[in-house]
């Protein structure tokens, strides 16, 4: 069933409430524009429920998208949307984001947002984490405001590793499960920090350089050269804003890309793994069982 409850938020900008039909309605004042605008409880979505898992404070979703439109809103506890497939483009008050299969957002819960889907079948699996939770493991997400389109390709990974565990029936996966959540809300609250503090000017420049060539093999002493730095004070100063060696962000990036073809269901693995720079097929297996613990005929399974 379709998800369309919420309750009273109490901020600044209301300006108006009321009650309609059982539902709590907030109009909220963005750029001089009146909106209307729901809170969703913990667990709540709009769309149909495929899959839904919930313990200690978390909880997991896996979503059909159902609504061409959904208006302005916000959710109680701060969570992860993995896009698993389609598309959907999402707008805050500062941003819009263009998702296709394979990104990942994260919103805190003060953040009000509305969603626009394109004539496609679009799927996505949400990971919430209640703040009590949070606290107990001295993880502090107030200092991160509004939503984030989550380029690190390890947490995308870790994201998606949370999803597969949640179709996992056995004793273990709860407990896996609160592992990589606290890894993943770690590296956001580290690349929080990081976009934060003062950092190298080539930087930026660092990270367009591997995104733009992805689809190429690419060395340390190619990217030192286009930045005009020595390759050793590039290795550690990576490491040091990243976390990873510039090696293993770039396997990150192939795996990611991977993961999104197998998703779309629109490619042969052969074609997957030429495309991602893998050697062959039974190479690009070989590092999604490593480093996702999953294959892609596991995937399509689980995917449907």
């Amino acid at each position: 069933s379709n998800v369309l409850v919420g309750h009273v938020l109490r901020a600044k900008q209301v300006v108006h409430y009321n009650v309609y039909y059982g539902f709590n309605f907030y109009y909220f004042r963005f750029a001089s524009a009146t909106t209307m605008t729901i809170q969703l409880k913990e667990g709540q979505y709009f769309g149909k429920p495929n899959h839904k898992i919930s313990f200690n404070g978390i909880t997991i979703t896996d979503t059909d998208y159902t609504h061409d439109y959904v208006d302005w809103h916000c959710h109680e506890n701060p969570y992860f949307t993995f896009l698993l497939q389609g598309k959907l483009i999402e707008e805050n008050k500062n941003e819009s984001y263009y998702l296709s299969g394979g990104n990942l957002l994260f919103h805190n819960w003060q953040d009000f947002h509305r969603n626009m889907r394109p004539s496609e079948f679009t799927r996505g699996a949400h990971i919430e984490v209640n703040r009590v939770w949070a606290t107990q493991f001295d993880i502090d997400l107030r200092t991160i405001e509004g939503s984030i389109k989550v380029k690190n390709p390890e947490t995308k990974n870790l994201i998606f590793k949370i999803f597969l565990e949640s179709k996992q029936c056995d004793n273990y996966n709860q407990t896996s499960i609160e592992l990589l959540l606290m890894e993943a809300l770690s590296s956001i609250e580290q690349d929080h920090k990081r976009r934060r503090s003062h950092q190298p000017n080539w930087l930026k420049k660092l990270e367009e350089i591997i995104y733009e060539n992805q689809d190429n093999k690419i060395t340390t002493e190619q990217v030192s050269s286009e930045l005009e730095i020595h390759p050793v004070h590039l290795s550690r100063t990576f490491h040091k804003y990243f976390g990873i060696t510039f090696g293993q962000y770039c396997r990150e990036i192939r795996l990611n890309k991977a993961v999104s073809f197998i998703l779309s269901k629109k490619h042969k693995l052969t074609d997957i793994a030429y495309l991602c720079n893998f050697y062959d097929q039974s190479h690009m297996n070989a590092a999604l069982r490593k480093n996702l613990g999953t294959t892609p005929k596991k995937i399509a399974k689980i995917i449907g």
